[in-house]
């Protein structure tokens, strides 16, 4: 009896292949959740990205009806050299794409420029290079629709209705909480 009692206190603590099946299973369960903790990142970053996008965008209508003059929103370039400047004056008189907010006569003004960071894996695009939000009704002069996207496919739509309202969708993969492009 007293024999048995010695042998159980000096067998505690974990033997080598209960270690190595510990640091094997903790390694298979890292190796899962570290890919998905970038994707998880990375659409975090498209969210805020598209959500600046869309503020900008009420901001724009707002500026119009405020300022009582016509506010242009331009996006210039494509991808990850990709900005947009909202300015009033006159059409495809502003532009950013050189790295810095130019308007070629001295009666438009610059209201916000805005450039992708070249470090963010984002994406922009758009179908419409200049809408024009006026002053009168808030509505838009030509209906468009831009893409934030990452390199993945995952993207998120901002759609600008005549009206002048932007709306969120998803293309491609699902994001949730948000609804998809028709």
């Amino acid at each position: 009896m007293n024999r048995t009692a010695s042998t159980r206190r000096s067998n505690r603590g974990f033997t080598l292949v209960e270690l190595c099946a510990s640091v094997g299973i903790c390694a298979a369960l890292l190796g899962q959740a570290v890919p998905a903790m970038g994707t998880l990142r990375q659409q975090q970053q498209l969210r805020t990205s598209a959500d600046a996008l869309a503020s900008d965008l009420r901001l724009a209508r707002s500026e119009a009806a405020r300022l009582s003059d016509s506010v242009f929103f331009r996006i210039s370039g494509k991808g990850a050299n990709a900005c947009y400047v909202m300015y009033i004056g006159t059409k495809d008189d502003c532009d950013c794409a050189g790295g810095k907010a130019v308007c070629k006569k001295p009666s438009s003004q610059v209201i916000k420029t805005e450039w992708l960071p070249t470090t963010q894996p984002v994406r922009l695009s758009s179908n419409a290079e200049t809408l024009q939000f006026q002053h009168r009704q808030g509505l838009v002069t030509q209906t468009g629709s831009i893409d934030l996207s990452l390199n993945g496919g995952t993207t998120i739509r901002q759609v600008i209705a005549i009206t002048g309202r932007a709306r969120s969708c998803y293309v491609g993969t699902k994001i949730s909480g948000m609804a998809k492009c028709a």
